[in-house]
């Protein structure tokens, strides 16, 4: 019979899911569960308080693997940094899904990137200690980083909104760079509306001042306009 290790070891990543219904569970799915709650057991010696029976027990693993679907915890390494996040708390009780969960997320320090808030410092001087600080700062946009002020709030959430995404993305091993394509297809689209609303303004007030919308008729009459004013 293999050990917790070398289950963990040989199981490849979960099943990469987006949603939390109809998650298909396959056998190296349930291997890496059933060795992931035996070391939680072995961790946690009141862990009988969050599952007091084996049903309690089976009914907690299939929430975990809902719970690990829909927040993105797909590979052994996440599982593995929750693992040893869980022996240094110290603690007689076993966490919920959630607090496992938010342990598999190694902090912005271990993955060498600054903290929020040293993080806007940094862009708001126009340097960067990593390329997600950067990236954070493109999306959130650097014309209007360009001068601003600390203290301005709503261009700091703005940064902040995108520098967590950023944090999760990296954290879940995904390409951080996806953050800045989906942030320039939305402001293409806001660029668009704009320029559409400003040429329908043109448009109305052309109308309002008896300018025709047509070149050539604009044309006819800005000469008849001059003319009358050489005659006069």
């Amino acid at each position: 019979m293999k050990s917790v290790n070398q289950l963990l070891a040989s199981a490849h990543n979960l099943p990469a899911v987006e949603t939390v219904q109809a998650v298909p569970v396959s056998a190296e799915t349930t291997a890496v569960v059933n060795a992931l709650f035996r070391k939680l057991r072995g961790i946690f010696p009141a862990w009988r308080q969050a599952w007091p029976s084996t049903e309690a027990l089976n009914a907690a693993k299939e929430e975990w693997i809902q719970g690990f679907a829909a927040q993105g915890i797909r590979s052994l390494e996440q599982i593995e940094f929750g693992i040893q996040n869980c022996r240094k708390a110290q603690k007689p009780f076993a966490p919920s899904v959630g607090e496992f969960i938010a342990m598999c997320r190694p902090g912005p320090e271990c993955l060498g990137m600054p903290s929020a808030m040293e993080a806007w410092i940094e862009v708001l001087m126009g340097t960067y200690s990593h390329e997600g600080v950067h990236l954070a700062a493109r999306a959130t946009g650097l014309f209007d980083l360009r001068g601003a002020r600390p203290d301005d709030k709503g261009l700091r959430q703005r940064f902040d909104r995108h520098y967590a995404v950023i944090l999760l993305r990296a954290q879940a091993g995904r390409p951080m760079e996806a953050v800045i394509q989906i942030d320039q297809k939305r402001r293409k689209t806001e660029l668009q509306r704009a320029d559409e609303h400003a040429d329908r303004q043109v448009q109305a007030r052309m109308i309002q001042q008896g300018i025709p919308a047509d070149g050539a008729q604009a044309r006819e009459l800005l000469m008849a306009t001059l003319g009358k004013r050489n005659i006069s």
